[in-house]
């Protein structure tokens, strides 16, 4: 793979959250009072500064044409080669929502505070797999996305994770027509996740889910704490996997949302509306660890 160009972005650390003029008073004073209850916010934050330094510079040191994302928005195809995304999880998801078919390459910004699921690198084995992806050892996978119709229209958004629809109140029951494979089923529970393979190994599995290989093209369903009542009642749709069909949900909530990859997209509906989840957005091109591919398969 010739890379001429690349566009980076970076994760906005907590620890400069707080630092805005508006940032949250008691994490500031915390910070400030050096509480050992958020010393890892000012770890994890030198440990971005480090990142961004290194990557920038080894990037810059082969020659590759640096374009700094200040603030994301459409990627238009074929502006860059490569795009680095440095952070963790929620960066990779942030940057997923503006690519088309431009490939990422996620980088872990601080690996002694953040999994990465998604990352396939660090600051310091950057240089190492640049090297794999010019020499064309390793290629750029193909993960499933989420498309989200609302009442018939395509929402701007595809979801790289998962979504959730539920009561926008969350002590409130959700209430809505869950539709699985022609089969429909009027339910109240606390929502419905939708997870991708991506997806597979944040809140669905938290929530009871199944981990599947990132590969795998189907979308899995679970529905959150399924109202039981006194007389232990029991839904038939509760758990499972979809293919091309996907799921429909048809809310009967006058104050309802959707959650497209956790906190970063919310859509509000109302009594009537109807989501159909298909797994046919557009695939994103992610360079993946080899050994979390197949993880859960």
């Amino acid at each position: 793979m010739i890379i001429r160009s690349v566009l980076l972005t970076s994760k906005v650390t907590l620890y400069e959250m707080a630092c805005k003029s508006k940032g949250d008073p008691a994490l500031v004073r915390m910070i400030k009072e050096r509480d050992p209850v958020v010393a890892q916010v000012e770890s994890s934050h030198l440990e971005t500064v480090y990142a961004r330094s290194r990557v920038r510079g080894l990037l810059e040191k082969r020659g590759i044409k640096v374009f700094e994302a200040k603030k994301l928005r459409w990627i238009p195809n074929k502006k860059y080669d490569l795009i680095v995304a440095l952070g963790g999880d929620g960066t990779v998801l942030d940057v997923a929502r503006w690519a088309d078919s431009t490939p990422i390459l996620a980088v872990n910004s601080s690996p002694s505070s953040s999994y990465g699921h998604l990352t396939c690198a660090t600051a310091d084995s950057l240089d190492e797999f640049l090297t794999k992806i010019i020499e064309d050892v390793v290629e750029p996978v193909e993960l499933s996305r989420i498309n989200i119709l609302i009442d018939g229209e395509c929402y701007k958004h595809p979801a790289l994770n998962d979504v959730l629809v539920c009561n926008s109140l969350p002590a409130a029951a959700s209430r809505y027509v869950l539709g699985i494979n022609g089969v429909e089923e009027e339910q109240k529970s606390s929502g419905v996740w939708v997870a991708t393979a991506a997806g597979s190994t944040g809140a669905i599995r938290s929530a009871g889910g199944q981990m599947v290989s990132m590969l795998d093209g189907r979308l899995q369903f679970l529905v959150r704490e399924p109202f039981a009542g006194a007389l232990d009642h029991r839904y038939e749709l509760t758990t499972g996997f979809v293919g091309d069909f996907g799921v429909t949900i048809r809310s009967r909530m006058i104050h309802g949302s959707i959650y497209m990859d956790g906190r970063r997209n919310r859509v509000p509906i109302g009594y009537g509306t109807e989501i159909k989840l298909t797994p046919d957005a557009q695939p994103l091109r992610l360079f993946i660890d080899k050994a979390r591919m197949h993880q859960g398969a």
